[in-house]
C-alpha cells in the first residue's frame, strides 16, 4: 500500500535528504536577502556557502530575481523615510496632545516640570528619528555596489537551468491551462495574474510563472536523478496543504507528480526550517531572533509578485484590456532583433506645486508623447516630500519620486532619458529634473 501510495507516507524528518538532495530556492528566499538585517543575510548566505555544491537554480527563478532585485532595493531604502515621517507626525501629535492634557497640572505640581516631562519624550523621539537617518546614511548603495548580487553569482555559477524554447512555453501554458480550470497545483492561484515578462525573445505571461517553475524542476530532476529540496515563502494553497488554519505539508499532488514523472522524491520546507535543518547538518547555528526575523519577513514578503511596484501605482499603463495583445503590438513596432530591453529609471521631481492625480495624467501624456516607446508603467516612491532645497532653487518646496519602467532598443536609451528631462521641464510649470539613476 505504502508503494502505491507514498505521497501519503511523505517523511520530512531524514535528515539525509539535506546531503543527499539538490536544494532549490524560490525567488522570494532570494529576495528576502535584501530584506533582512545584515546580520541574518550574513548567516544565510554562509549556509548556502557551506550547502553550494548541492544548489541549482531554475531558469525561472533567476529570471524573477533579477526582474525585481532593483525593487527591493528600493523598497527598503524608501522605508528610512517612511519611518522617519511616521515618527516626526506622532512626535508632533504627542506633544500637541500632552500639553493639552497635562497643561492644567503645572501649577498643581511645583515639583513636576511638565514642560520638562514633554521636552524628554519629545527628545527620545528625536533621538530616535536621528538613528534612524543614520542607519538611512550607512544603508549600502545596493544599486551601485550589490554585495548580496555578487555572493548570490558565486554561488550559483554555472548552477542556472537553461530557459524553455517558444514551442515548448506553448505547450507548458496549455497544459496550465487545463490544470488551472481543474485547480490541479501548481500554480492555479496566479490564473488571474496579468503581466509578462520578455526575455530571449520571449512572452512569458505572469500566470504561468509557478507552473513553469514546477516543470523545470522536475525536468532537472529527472534529468541528474536527484532528489530535491524546495525552499519557499509562498505560502498559497496551490503549494501547500492546509487544515484548520495550520500548514501541514505540500500537497499530496506535487509529492505524487513528482515521482511518478521522475522516481525522486520531493520535499518542501519554509527558509526558517531549512536554516535550522540544513544549519545543524552544516554547522551554521542560527539563533531564536534570527528565525523570529525570518519568519517576520516571510509574513509580510511570501508571496512577492513580479513587477510589484516600489510603492503605489499611480498610472498602470496598458494598451488594451489583454496583456498579452498590448505586449505583442509594442513587440512588432519596437523591436530590432535582440535589441529590446527594459529600461528603468529614478526622476526626482522637485517642484513648488502638491503632485495630484490630475498631474499623474498629465505626466503620463508627456510620455506618451516621446518617440521610441510604447509599453510603460510610473511607480511613486514618495511624493510631496518637503524639499531639501539648495540655494539654487529656493522656488522648490516639494520633492516628489518617481520610477519609470519602458521598453526600449537599447540604443535608444539614452536619448530617452534626455527626452524624459526636456518635456518635464518645459511642460511642467517651475519644475526641476533629475535622473538620479
Amino acid at each position: 500500500m505504502k508503494s502505491l501510495f507514498k505521497e501519503f507516507y511523505f517523511d520530512n524528518k531524514n535528515t539525509d535528504i539535506w546531503m543527499n538532495s539538490v536544494i532549490v530556492l524560490d525567488t522570494n528566499i532570494l529576495l528576502n536577502l535584501y530584506r533582512y538585517s545584515k546580520e541574518t543575510s550574513e548567516k544565510l548566505l554562509a549556509l548556502l556557502e557551506k550547502s553550494k555544491g548541492r544548489l541549482w537554480l531554475p531558469h525561472q527563478i533567476a529570471l524573477e530575481f533579477h526582474l525585481n532585485r532593483t525593487n527591493v532595493i528600493l523598497d527598503q531604502q524608501t522605508s528610512y523615510e517612511k519611518i522617519e515621517s511616521i515618527l516626526r507626525k506622532k512626535s508632533s501629535e504627542i506633544e500637541s496632545s500632552l500639553k493639552k492634557e497635562l497643561g492644567s497640572y503645572r501649577k498643581k505640581h511645583v515639583t513636576l516640570s511638565i514642560d520638562s516631562i514633554i521636552d524628554q519624550i519629545k527628545s527620545s523621539i528625536d533621538g530616535l528619528i536621528s538613528e534612524i537617518s543614520q542607519e538611512k546614511e550607512d544603508h549600502p548603495v545596493l544599486l551601485k555596489n550589490d554585495h548580496i548580487k555578487q555572493k548570490i553569482t558565486e554561488l550559483f555559477a554555472n548552477k542556472v537551468g537553461s530557459p524553455y524554447k517558444k514551442e515548448k512555453l506553448k505547450e507548458i501554458e496549455k497544459e496550465a491551462d487545463k490544470r488551472y480550470a481543474l485547480e490541479i497545483p501548481p500554480g492555479y492561484r496566479d490564473a488571474s495574474k496579468k503581466g509578462a515578462k520578455f526575455h530571449n525573445g520571449e512572452i512569458i505571461l505572469e500566470k504561468y510563472g509557478d507552473y513553469i517553475l514546477w516543470q523545470q524542476i522536475i525536468d532537472f530532476a529527472n534529468k541528474k536523478q536527484t532528489d530535491v529540496i524546495f525552499i519557499t515563502d509562498d505560502e498559497k494553497k496551490d503549494w501547500w496543504y492546509e487544515s484548520k488554519g495550520k500548514t501541514i505539508g505540500p500537497r499530496s499532488e506535487l509529492l505524487n507528480e513528482f515521482n511518478y514523472k521522475t522516481g525522486m522524491e520531493f520535499y518542501m520546507f519554509k527558509p526558517e526550517v531549512f536554516m535550522k535543518e540544513a544549519g545543524d547538518v552544516y554547522r551554521e547555528s542560527f539563533s531564536a531572533n534570527t528565525i523570529s526575523e525570518v519568519k517576520e519577513v516571510s509574513k509580510e514578503n511570501g508571496d512577492y509578485g513580479s513587477y510589484r511596484s516600489h510603492g503605489e501605482v499611480i498610472i498602470p499603463k496598458m494598451n488594451t484590456k489583454e496583456p498579452y495583445l498590448s505586449t505583442m503590438k509594442h513587440l512588432n513596432q519596437f523591436y530590432f532583433g535582440d535589441n529590446l530591453k527594459v529600461f528603468e529609471y529614478i526622476i526626482l521631481l522637485q517642484h513648488n506645486w502638491p503632485f495630484t492625480d490630475q498631474l499623474s495624467k498629465h505626466i503620463e501624456d508627456l510620455i506618451e508623447n516621446i518617440p521610441f516607446k510604447e509599453a510603460f508603467s510610473i511607480y511613486k516612491i514618495s511624493s510631496n516630500k518637503i524639499s531639501s532645497r539648495s540655494d539654487n532653487y529656493d522656488d522648490y518646496n516639494f520633492e516628489t519620486k518617481l520610477v519609470i519602467k519602458v521598453y526600449l532598443d537599447d540604443t535608444k536609451g539614452e536619448y530617452f532619458k534626455l527626452k524624459v528631462v526636456e518635456s518635464f521641464e518645459s511642460e511642467l510649470y517651475n519644475c526641476k529634473v533629475t535622473i538620479i539613476e
